[in-house]
């Protein structure tokens, strides 16, 4: 189910007239709704551009040659979020109630961190390509402010689940760091 909107300015049509080009349609990721879809009309190659906003000014995820179904063969990561959101994770991974709760059922061990669109089953050991990176977990089970290693294996489009999925937290956090740089 695609949603769409109108960016600023843009005018209403009726029935089935046709936009002005100044409309610009938004979308979402079918697989996730933490994912928008903008148009990128600048590149022939990479016509789409996926973000964590509705603002098209914001950090992007990356870019693909095709709106849905994105394969890591389709997908072009920005480095450039992959070091926001890696940045985000380690400063406030801490605070959020998901890995909170999971911290206390691992005291003294190094938790994953993992991306949400495969959540392991209890007691499972997510794969390697799904973990942001670990986090130290102290005796009674709480996260280590500064004890988050980032995992280098980490992808951000997999060929099972395709793009990344985020806790609550996180994509709020992640979210606003994206739009604060894609104003700056």
């Amino acid at each position: 189910m695609y949603r769409f909107s109108l960016a600023h300015g843009a005018r209403s049509a009726l029935g089935n007239t046709l936009f002005k080009s100044n409309v610009r349609l938004l979308s979402n990721y079918v697989k996730n709704s933490q994912i928008y879809i903008h148009d990128n009309k600048h590149d022939a190659t990479t016509p789409y551009t996926f973000s964590l906003s509705k603002d098209p000014k914001a950090l992007p995820i990356g870019y693909s040659k095709v709106s849905q179904n994105v394969t890591p063969e389709t997908f072009v990561p920005n480095p450039q979020f992959l070091e926001v959101a890696q940045s985000v994770i380690k400063d406030k991974v801490h605070e959020d109630f998901s890995f909170i709760m999971e911290a206390g059922m691992n005291a003294s061990t190094f938790m994953p961190i993992y991306d949400f669109r495969e959540i392991p089953r209890y007691a499972r050991i997510p794969e390697m390509e799904n973990v942001f990176g670990y986090i130290q977990v102290d005796d009674s089970g709480k996260m280590i402010p500064g004890g988050y290693e980032s995992n280098n294996l980490y992808r951000l489009c997999n060929g099972t689940s395709g793009l990344l999925k985020l806790s609550d937290f996180l994509y709020e956090e992640i979210q606003k760091e994206c739009e604060t740089r894609g104003k700056a």
